[in-house]
């Protein structure tokens, strides 16, 4: 073999070389493994150890008595009152309405007689003076007597020499006494100065009462 064609051979005994690159690599991985490792020790120390926490307050035993714990009142929630209107604060049950009775009308006594039942009948005015076209009102006015409680028919009947006119005034019941009203119209076609005479008639429990009246035209 020609010299420089091939490797040369090792010595026996003699030591291997390691490649130059290992040194530089190993240095700095050693230390970045013992950085890690630190920093896992310094990190479990510092955390909190977790423990149970009881919200619930323990039982207090006094001479041989349990008191239960106390329980703290949440407040309530309140809405913020609006203006112009008005809360209740206290909820108060609805008292049912009480049944309220009229008092009872005290009776009325009875009548007791003194004579004959009967009525009477008050014109007013008995005697008037009007123009051709007025109106004259009569007040009329039935009293009882003796306890008397029938129905009255009245009419009145009005008349001038030839002329005669009669007028249902209706039937007047009990209790008495009853007042009504008779407006009368003075015709157009009487002269001045002459009376008109009137008759007003009542018909009850078997009596009959006429009561006179008179009108005289200007």
């Amino acid at each position: 073999m020609e010299p420089g064609t091939g490797p040369e051979p090792v010595a026996e005994g003699s030591p291997q070389q390691t490649p130059p690159g290992w040194k530089r690599w190993a240095v700095p991985g050693l230390v970045i493994a013992v950085a890690v490792v630190v920093g896992a020790v310094l990190l479990l120390t510092f955390l909190p150890t977790p423990s149970h926490v009881s919200t619930s307050q323990p039982a207090i035993t006094i001479a041989g008595t349990t008191v239960p714990p106390t329980t703290i009142a949440r407040p309530r929630h309140r809405t913020p009152a609006t203006p112009g209107a008005t809360q209740s604060l206290t909820e108060e049950p609805t008292q049912p309405a009480q049944e309220t009775t009229a008092p009872t009308p005290a009776p009325t006594p009875a009548c007791v007689p003194n004579g004959e039942p009967g009525f009477t009948v008050t014109i007013s005015p008995a005697q008037a003076t009007a123009h051709r076209g007025d109106t004259v009102v009569y007040h009329m006015t039935v009293d009882a007597e003796n306890c008397f409680s029938d129905e009255i028919h009245m009419t009145v009947t009005a008349g001038f020499l030839f002329f005669s006119q009669t007028q249902d005034l209706g039937v007047q019941d009990p209790p008495y006494p009853k007042t009504l009203d008779y407006a009368f119209k003075v015709p157009d076609t009487l002269p001045p100065g002459v009376t008109v005479n009137g008759v007003v008639t009542s018909t009850g429990g078997g009596i009959t009462r006429e009561d006179q009246l008179s009108l005289t035209v200007q």
